[in-house]
């Protein structure tokens, strides 16, 4: 045998070997060797959103993506993030939960950047959706008096409404409220729409009115739907939980009187770490649950409504709007209820929430 042939077989032998040794990418432009992307988020129905999310986006990558998804609430997974921050072993590729958490991880310097020009899917967002570290998935949009109609019908209200309904008298100890220093979303909105004194007096006198601060919003949701209190602060969503998924006695006006924005927002939003093991692959995931088909799950399993503007109409949409008799405020759709929600910058205020609840602990509750 000659040298020349000896050359050739080993070539050819290499060649082979190195086939073998690189992953076959398919048409969907996944590699074929399985990624593993671990998601920390948390429980209830988005554990049934990233069940179906999962499924789908092994298929559409052909096995190529497997997601990992632990619903272990907002707060442990912010302290499970930070404990691997600062031992060097990160196990966690993206963070999806309430704010102000994934906005805090942000100015931690935790969360990586978005390079959305490689990121089509998420062009389909509302492009308030898009923000420069976090991806809003969807928003809760908070502004409505929810209240229970064993006590109070809509003819209590005088229409449009105003922040004022909390305050009427004839409520005095029937308010329900949610505590900031567990739940502290209503305090962007009373200061981006009363100011740095303004929140505080409507503080004082809200605190007149309201029987007991409930730690959590799902304690103050349902000690309304029990009748423990008449009326409440709600998003849109939550009448729809009470309404339509728990059954309760509740329905909701929007508030719409004395500023052209009178709602806040709540994001839930999703961040890849800057330390992801598998952060190309979270990007990827990030990118599919953006897409219409991915969005509208969330719609169809009666989560919330979504941030792409494909998904409408929509029935739970629909639905939501008509539990909180929007038509009556004038709102006649999803995007319209977004014209009235506060631009408010989470990422700024999960640095200065402290100092304001603390404010409010100290000239209201204890004062």
């Amino acid at each position: 045998m000659s040298k020349l042939e000896i050359t050739r077989r080993t070539t050819l032998r290499l060649i082979g070997g190195a086939a073998l040794a690189t992953p076959f990418i398919s048409r969907a432009g996944f590699a074929q060797e399985k990624q593993v992307v671990t998601v920390l988020g948390v429980p209830g129905l988005h554990l049934k959103l990233w069940e179906a999310w999962t499924k789908m986006i092994a298929e559409d990558s052909q096995g190529g993506i497997e997601v990992r998804y632990d619903p272990l609430g907002y707060a442990p997974a912010f302290a499970k993030i930070k404990t691997e921050a600062d031992s060097g072993r990160n196990t966690t590729d993206l963070f999806y939960g309430d704010a102000p958490y994934p906005e805090r991880l942000v100015q931690d310097g935790l969360i990586e950047a978005i390079p959305y020009d490689s990121m089509p899917g998420t062009q389909e967002l509302a492009p308030f959706a898009r923000g420069s570290h976090t991806l809003e998935v969807f928003r809760t949009n908070w502004g409505v008096v929810g209240y229970n109609t064993n006590y109070l019908s809509l003819d209590t209200f005088e229409l449009p409404v105003s922040w004022e309904a909390f305050l009427n008298p004839k409520l005095k100890g029937r308010v329900g409220w949610v505590d900031p220093r567990g739940f502290p979303v209503w305090v962007p909105i009373f200061v981006e729409l009363f100011g740095e004194q303004g929140w505080i007096d409507f503080a004082k006198r809200l605190h007149a009115n309201v029987g007991t601060y409930q730690a959590r919003w799902i304690d103050s949701r349902q000690a309304l739907q029990r009748g423990d209190t008449a009326i409440s602060l709600y998003n849109f969503s939550t009448t729809y939980i009470s309404a339509e998924v728990d059954k309760a006695s509740v329905r909701g006006i929007p508030i719409t009187k004395d500023a052209p924005k009178t709602f806040g927002v709540l994001p839930v939003s999703i961040g890849a770490l800057k330390a992801a093991p598998a952060k190309e692959a979270a990007f990827k995931v990030m990118d599919m649950i953006s897409t219409a088909k991915y969005a509208q799950v969330m719609m169809d399993i009666g989560l919330n409504p979504s941030n792409n503007p494909a998904n409408y109409p929509h029935p739970l949409a629909d639905k939501t709007l008509a539990l909180n008799s929007a038509d009556k405020v004038g709102i006649a759709s999803w995007e319209q209820v977004q014209e009235h929600t506060l631009p408010i910058d989470w990422v700024s205020w999960a640095g200065k929430l402290e100092g304001y609840v603390k404010q409010w602990e100290d000239k209201v509750l204890k004062a």
